[in-house]
């Protein structure tokens, strides 16, 4: 059986690998340096959620990240696709039950004036002007 749980720090190599992965192959003109930066970016703002086993919470199966409540990105092993967990995963990040790991708050939370990792990985990639990290 799946269960589902909010990602922990521990989950993050799994996710940035498989989001990099999937993603690559739909952008162009992109360098993946600059594509790492903005998937990294995307999910250190984002609520994630997993599904896993229910004997073992450390084998995952698939992830879904949100930010504020709107996901973004689902992920789910190619061998366990049709069975309703991208769905099943949709549904609790939309619901809120993810925890944002970087600051274990609610996934659906209001960006705080301070929070600006993702403006200065823009600026980097110069997409915004003034901004340093």
């Amino acid at each position: 059986m799946i269960a589902t749980r909010a990602a922990r720090p521990t989950d993050a190599a799994y996710i940035a690998a498989t989001a990099l992965h999937q993603v690559h192959r739909f952008v162009r003109h992109v360098t993946r340096e600059e594509l790492e930066l903005v998937v990294r970016a995307m999910l250190n703002e984002s609520a994630i959620v997993v599904a896993c086993s229910e004997t073992d919470d450390d084998t995952l199966f698939g992830w879904c990240a949100a930010v504020g409540g709107v996901p973004w990105f689902c992920f789910v092993a190619r061998e366990l696709r049709g069975h309703g967990i991208g769905a099943r995963l949709r549904l609790e990040v939309t619901r809120g039950r993810g925890i944002d790991p970087a600051s274990e708050r609610p996934a659906h939370r209001q960006p705080d004036a301070g929070d600006d990792s993702l403006a200065v990985v823009a600026a980097r990639l110069g997409f915004v002007r003034g901004v340093h990290s």
